[in-house]
């Protein structure tokens, strides 16, 4: 289980968001600092979650839990940010970072941006997508472990390969309070991207046997082997990276590093793995997020009481004569991904769209324990929460 959790929180953004935060932190120090905040945030959520789904072990748990803890209002709010925020930031955000490592790639043309390779993508599944073509679960597999070759790879080669480079210069402090707060807010914006997929182990909450066992263990772990590996890869990079060159070119970090490891062959070819292993990830995402709109749409067409939400829901359920694929889902989240991916057009700039309202709506699923703890009673020998009320506190303000 908690290799779950580690292979659904491993995206693309740890080969792209090292070179983003650069521009951001101020010395090497504040990128350990910023990977580590982050990942005591996540683990300060995962640990709330795992209570809240033992408490709730139902398939898509965050949904139910923001339900009874805050009511179907609240709910239906989580499923609207999912719609038109958290799956469409999540595909441009995927597809900007695969844009931006083909545009480097030997045979693209220059004159090509990031922004219209990240866009053609988007097009081509969703063109597989609505021509029945499943994404199997051997190609996702397969695709997986291309990213965590390439990701394995890199790591190595950067320790043991490459000749480490001169000290990184660190920036001048932020004087005044103001510029503090903006620097951690976007710090933790630009990282807590790559660390999103922590709730979706929730999803399957009433698949797994003996929740209270498995759960906080699986998500404790996880989310700690995942802090434990950005640190490694952040390590990595700044040993043959300064932070001073990842600031001047931050979309370049990953194939900078490369290169200094294996030369400019072997950088290529690492390259191209790892925008083959992005195509795995952008794939997964077009084809399985219009499915979960399609059952959201199923759910509410009939509920909202508003003609116009009704029509909206029953569009997003329409599925054509002789054919199993919703379309109507399919054109909605390559349309507002697209429209995403054009429109905000840098990778920092759709992680600050996708993280605060996202972030909200965690906020409400975890603060949704003080509320529920009253209302079920525990087993014997149910997993609590470590360190309540503090950790979900921690969370939440944070």
């Amino acid at each position: 289980m908690s290799a779950v959790v580690v292979g659904d929180m491993l995206g693309t953004g740890i080969f792209f968001t090292p070179g983003e935060l650069a521009a951001v932190a101020e010395s090497p120090g504040q990128v350990y600092f910023f990977w580590g905040l982050c990942g005591a945030i996540t683990l300060c959520g995962a640990l709330t979650l795992a209570e809240l789904t033992t408490l709730l072990p139902r398939a898509g748990a965050s949904y139910h839990i923001i339900r009874e803890g805050f009511g179907p209002f609240w709910a239906f709010v989580k499923i609207w940010v999912e719609m038109w925020v958290s799956g469409p930031g999540s595909v441009a955000g995927v597809a900007i970072v695969l844009g931006e490592f083909v545009a480097r790639l030997p045979a693209a043309p220059a004159a090509v941006p990031a922004t219209a390779w990240g866009a053609l993508a988007i097009a081509v599944f969703t063109l597989v997508n609505l021509c029945g073509v499943r994404w199997g679960g051997r190609t996702q597999v397969l695709l997986t472990v291309a990213k965590i070759l390439g990701l394995v790879a890199l790591v190595l080669g950067s320790l043991f390969l490459a000749a480490p480079a001169a000290g990184s210069a660190a920036k001048a402090p932020e004087a005044s309070l103001v510029g503090l707060l903006r620097l951690v807010g976007l710090g933790v914006a630009v990282v807590l991207f790559t660390y999103d997929g922590w709730i979706d182990v929730s999803h399957v909450g009433g698949e797994v046997r003996d929740p209270a066992k498995h759960l906080p263990l699986a998500l404790g772990l996880g989310v700690g082997a995942l802090t434990l590996l950005y640190l490694v890869v952040n390590y990595a990079y700044l040993r043959v990276v300064p932070l001073e060159t990842m600031r001047a070119a931050p979309a370049t970090v990953a194939t900078t590093a490369a290169i200094a490891a294996f030369g400019p062959t072997g950088g290529q070819v690492l390259n191209v793995l790892i925008v083959v292993s992005i195509l795995g990830a952008l794939g997964g995402l077009v084809m399985t997020l219009p499915r979960l709109y399609y059952a959201a749409a199923e759910e509410y067409r009939n509920e909202t009481g508003s003609r116009i939400l009704g029509a909206f829901f029953g569009a997003l359920a329409w599925v054509p004569a002789r054919s199993a694929v919703p379309a109507g889902s399919v054109l909605f989240t390559a349309a507002l991904s697209i429209t995403a991916l054009c429109s905000f057009g840098t990778f920092r700039r759709i992680v600050t769209y996708f993280v605060v309202p996202v972030h909200v709506v965690n906020m409400l699923m975890v603060a949704s324990v003080f509320r529920l703890r009253g209302r079920h009673a525990a087993a014997p020998g149910a997993y609590r929460t470590p360190g309540y009320p503090l950790v979900p506190a921690v969370y939440i303000l944070v």
